[in-house]
């Protein structure tokens, strides 16, 4: 079994890792979506990671064991999803493990009494008259500006976690290539991801980082970079109108392979106020959600100065509120692999 990390850098916590033994149902995956689906049970039961797999105070994690009866169980209900989906949805994933927990390890099957009556006749809501895709785009490029300039930006401000504790965070980006300086618990930490291979330097000294946490490096940055306006496909769809705090706003929908997504536009200004991304996989859809707010000039175009980016994996959900972001070129120095 791979070493346990615990260090949460400043942008990305490199989750527990461990090698694939053992696993039964849910295989090939990479370890980053048999990651997520983890996350995912998780949160549908509202448990931690010890509810069903084994951890030894001297050695860590024992992912592979089978200990545990919740463990057993566990595969018995994925057996059920997924029997479930192919044979009455055609294969489609329209049930998971919170069609039924909904964050309760135990479901609940009846309903709340007493009761009150309903309406008669059903009330069914009109469908609102919806702006044209191309419109909903338009506006949102010129609210945004000349987004070309997203390429290259420094980000300078907080980082606060989902237990409400902040840190400074200085992030870098350009072309794919990242440098992440922040502070965490154990101190200060660089980070720099180039395309397929990562480094990390702590107090302890300089760290390689394996492929899954490279991968879940560039899932995570994604997260918190609104979306270009031409990266919207033309064979999106205008879906709906929704109230998100005080932003009405006009959603519109994609879908590419196993992976759906939102967005949710504001419907006087036109910024993207949030991104809902959806992925399938074998116990059920799994979503990552960004919030995007206090948009302002950075030089030449908007950028959101507040972005929480929400997801099954708490130890990744985080808020970065932003006091300056500078749009332009980044010194080459600063992605150069650490001596």
């Amino acid at each position: 079994m791979r070493k346990l990390i615990v260090l949460a850098i400043a942008l990305f916590a490199l989750s527990a890792q461990a090698e694939q033994k053992n696993v039964q149902l849910l295989t090939n995956m990479s370890d980053a979506e048999l990651l997520r689906a983890m996350n995912m049970m998780r949160a549908s039961l509202g448990v931690h990671c010890d509810f069903c797999h084994a951890l030894n105070k001297e050695t860590g994690w024992d992912f592979a064991s089978d200990d545990k009866k919740e463990k057993k169980v566990s595969r018995e209900m994925i057996s059920m999803v997924l029997k479930l989906n192919k044979e009455q949805f055609g294969g489609r994933t329209q049930i998971g493990c919170n069609t039924c927990h909904r964050g309760a390890i135990s479901p609940k099957a009846l309903v709340t009494l007493p009761q009150a009556q309903p309406p008669f006749p059903t009330p069914r809501p009109e469908r609102p008259e919806l702006p044209a895709l191309a419109d909903v785009v338009k506006k949102y490029a010129a609210a945004a500006g000349d987004t070309a300039k997203w390429e290259s930006r420094t980000e300078r401000g907080m980082r606060e976690d989902s237990t409400g504790k902040s840190a400074p965070i200085v992030v870098e980006e350009t072309a794919g290539k990242w440098h992440v300086d922040g502070e965490t618990p154990a101190g200060k930490t660089d980070q720099v991801v180039v395309g397929d291979n990562g480094w990390m330097r702590t107090k302890k000294g300089l760290e390689t980082l394996k492929p899954v946490d490279v991968s879940r490096f560039h899932d995570l940055a994604a997260a918190y970079v609104p979306t270009l306006p031409s990266a919207i496909p033309q064979d999106a769809r205008v879906l709906a109108k929704e109230k998100i705090g005080e932003h009405e706003t006009i959603v519109v929908g994609t879908r590419a392979g196993t992976t759906r997504e939102r967005l949710y536009f504001d419907a006087a200004s036109g910024l993207l106020v949030r991104r809902l991304v959806v992925y399938d996989s074998p116990v059920g859809p799994i979503p990552q959600q960004t919030d995007f707010d206090d948009w302002r000039d950075a030089g030449g175009a908007k950028y959101p100065f507040y972005v929480r980016a929400s997801l099954v994996d708490p130890w990744n959900s985080a808020t970065r509120k932003y006091s300056e972001v500078k749009l332009g070129p980044i010194d080459p120095k600063a992605f150069e692999e650490p001596k």
